[in-house]
């Protein structure tokens, strides 16, 4: 390591030290804080199902060559990702990742077993979402809301496998799955009989989530449920609304999936977490950039993404939420924006961290506003870069130009032989 990096490490650890921040103890921990990354932006939402007839259902901009073809592929993309970030890792998986091409609502753990098998190999967890998208089971944007019988009992059955898979992976792996459900369910244009579909919603959950995980399962598995405001084709009505899960989960001891992407413009996402966290089961986040609503940008470190990270910082929450990525860029080279987005994540973590929360918290007791915002602002001016630069070091990560270059060597070196 570099004296220089090591000086000005010592040297911030005496200016935090001076706001009552204990530096090796943020770090410390800073390594046992997973962050899931999703591993449907390295192809695109496609999965390995190649089934003839059905398209991606999924809004993804651009077609920068190179995407992974494949769960190998797609594994060794990951793999140079995490080796530029300092973090504690998870992969999300959604089923249509499964590699043994079982029908997806007969799916098993063991369908997974290479992704479980790979996790094993460089230590670390898997979290899972149920694929209710690009399907002939899909009924003209609907899954479990639709009028069809058929088309109902289907997705159920997909809910149901999706939970004994997760399941499955989690005692695999020794550490909780979690297990994501989001459908695209809603309609276009002004909808007469919300209370129905929501209704056919209702009645579907109740079967899919009957049967309660068992004490030994519920080590690990987690259910969690993701809703939306609106989405493309479902302008008008999405049967599963934020409002409509918070109330399911917390009447039905479940979990609630907050996506940063997924409110209305200007909303301030970070101030729903402790407004849902009280009384649902379980909250995972999903972190993306919405430039207009639900666009799913790379994150970048900004006040959106160190706000989040605040707010789970300061409510004491940064072990009991599960922090998940989410976004999707074909414009640009997929293992760039994961490097980018879990580097920016990991600087937005460890900046919530250092922050002298508990100072500024005593001043908020004391209704001393005025110094409290004042630390606040004069907190933006700590040396936590220098901290940042110490952990990459001490993790033999490559910073700046360097971690540039390590991409572009991989797309030239391994990338740019795909076909």
């Amino acid at each position: 390591m570099k004296q220089e990096t090591i000086n000005r490490f010592n040297e911030a650890k005496k200016i935090y030290a001076s706001y009552g921040v204990d530096v090796d103890l943020a770090i410390a921990k800073f390594k046992n804080i997973p962050i899931s990354l999703q591993c449907w932006a390295g192809d695109d939402i496609k999965g390995f199902e190649n089934v003839e007839g059905v398209k991606n259902e999924n809004t993804v901009v651009g077609n920068y060559p190179y995407a992974a073809r494949n769960g190998d592929e797609l594994r060794k993309d990951i793999e140079m990702a995490f080796s530029l970030s300092p973090l504690k890792h998870k992969v999300q998986l959604h089923s249509i990742y499964a590699e043994f091409q079982t029908e997806r609502s007969k799916l098993t753990g063991q369908d997974f077993s290479k992704w479980i098998t790979w996790a094993k190999k460089i230590g670390i967890g898997l979290d899972l979402n149920g694929t209710f998208f690009s399907s002939k089971m899909m009924d003209d944007g609907l899954s479990i809301c639709s009028p069809n019988k058929k088309v109902r009992e289907y997705w159920i059955e997909v809910g149901k496998s999706t939970r004994r898979c997760a399941v499955e992976i989690g005692k695999a792996l020794g550490q909780p799955c979690y297990n994501n459900f989001w459908i695209p369910d809603g309609l276009k244009d002004i909808t007469v009989n919300r209370k129905e579909f929501r209704k056919r919603l209702i009645d579907g959950l109740d079967e899919i989530y009957g049967v309660p995980y068992t004490k030994e399962e519920e080590k690990y598995a987690v259910d969690v449920l993701e809703g939306k405001y609106f989405g493309i084709g479902s302008e008008y009505f999405v049967c599963g609304s934020h409002e409509f899960y918070i109330g399911y989960a917390a009447s039905h001891n479940l979990g609630v999936t907050i996506d940063a992407g997924h409110f209305r413009e200007g909303e301030d996402v970070s101030d729903k977490i402790t407004a849902i966290e009280p009384f649902v089961k379980n909250v995972m986040l999903h972190v993306s950039r919405s430039l207009h609503w639900d666009s799913d940008h790379t994150v970048i470190e900004n006040d959106s993404l160190n706000n989040l990270m605040l707010e789970l910082k300061r409510a004491d929450l940064l072990d009991k939420v599960a922090i998940g990525l989410d976004f999707f860029d074909a414009s640009i080279n997929r293992v760039f924006e994961w490097a980018i987005g879990l580097r920016a994540t990991a600087k937005a973590l460890l900046y919530a961290l250092l922050e002298p929360t508990e100072l500024m918290q005593k001043m908020e007791l004391e209704r001393d506003y005025s110094s409290r915002l004042f630390y606040i602002e004069e907190s933006n001016n700590l040396p936590y870069n220098d901290v940042w630069n110490y952990l990459l070091e001490s993790h033999n990560i490559p910073g700046g130009k360097e971690a540039l270059a390590a991409l572009k060597k991989y797309e030239k070196d391994v990338q740019s032989l795909r076909k």
